[in-house]
């Protein structure tokens, strides 16, 4: 079994939950143990890409007038909105998550674990190219959730949720959310080119189940899935200095 360490992060806001992302992604160049984070959100929130600038798809005024937070990833992408979710972050080797050392990037593996998830809890899920429709939702669009890339989890032809990758050598770092419900009209609020019909290509637990988990309980089938999809077993750790708010258990805890 490969060891990867195991965080379990209270609800926080856009920068602290960027910023520690930021954080495991060099932690591992320093001690290479592999670590795996779910975490939370304290309020609705928007992320963008790396190459992104903000200015020409938010309206920031309003987002800070309203305490909407606002904070840049190290990963590519487009704005994403956060709020009612289960995000996830993970930072290994290539070899941790089973990709082949002939390809350069392998989104079918490194994305294994979420369709094992969303599987156990009775969904049918499959990869955006695998769908009916697929080339008309794949052209790029500065928001996440009006466009579909080859490799996003769709259940039917709706997406769910959203991955960034950020890549250095062989290292892996990858984050993304899992959506329990999406209020539109609050993203609505902000967003300059808010795509027409935009709840109709993407969809959340809540639309999909008759009845949603307790976030506890899904976070724990999150890391269940994760340990099945790649062999793992997790560290127990005490809390890392720097890292408030911030505790590190083993599975099934």
């Amino acid at each position: 079994m490969k060891n990867f360490r195991l965080i379990r992060s209270i609800p926080q806001n856009a920068q602290y939950n960027m910023s520690f992302d930021e954080n495991m992604f060099f932690r591992y160049a320093e001690d290479g143990i592999p670590s795996f984070r779910v975490y939370g959100w304290d309020g609705p929130a928007f992320t963008y890409g790396a190459g992104q600038h903000p200015e020409g798809q938010l309206d920031l005024e309003r987002c800070s007038r309203d305490g909407v937070r606002v904070a840049k990833r190290i990963t590519g992408g487009g704005v994403l909105f956060h709020h009612r979710e289960i995000t996830y972050s993970l930072v290994c080797s290539k070899e941790d998550i089973g990709e082949d050392e002939r390809s350069l990037v392998s989104y079918r593996q490194v994305c294994a674990f979420l369709i094992e998830f969303y599987k156990s809890l009775g969904l049918e899920p499959r990869f955006a190219l695998e769908a009916e429709g697929f080339r008309d939702k794949s052209l790029p669009h500065p928001l996440c959730s009006a466009s579909h890339e080859k490799y996003d989890i769709v259940i039917g032809r709706r997406k769910i949720g959203g991955n960034a990758q950020k890549r250095r050598r062989r290292v892996v770092f990858q984050h993304g959310s899992i959506p329990v419900a999406i209020d539109w009209s609050i993203p609505s609020r902000y967003v300059l080119d808010m795509p027409e019909g935009i709840s109709s290509g993407a969809t959340s637990l809540e639309e999909e189940l008759k009845s949603v988990p307790e976030s506890r309980e899904l976070e724990r089938l999150l890391i269940d899935s994760f340990a099945a999809a790649y062999g793992v077993d997790f560290l127990k750790e005490g809390e890392v200095e720097g890292e408030r708010n911030v505790c590190f258990v083993t599975q099934g805890i």
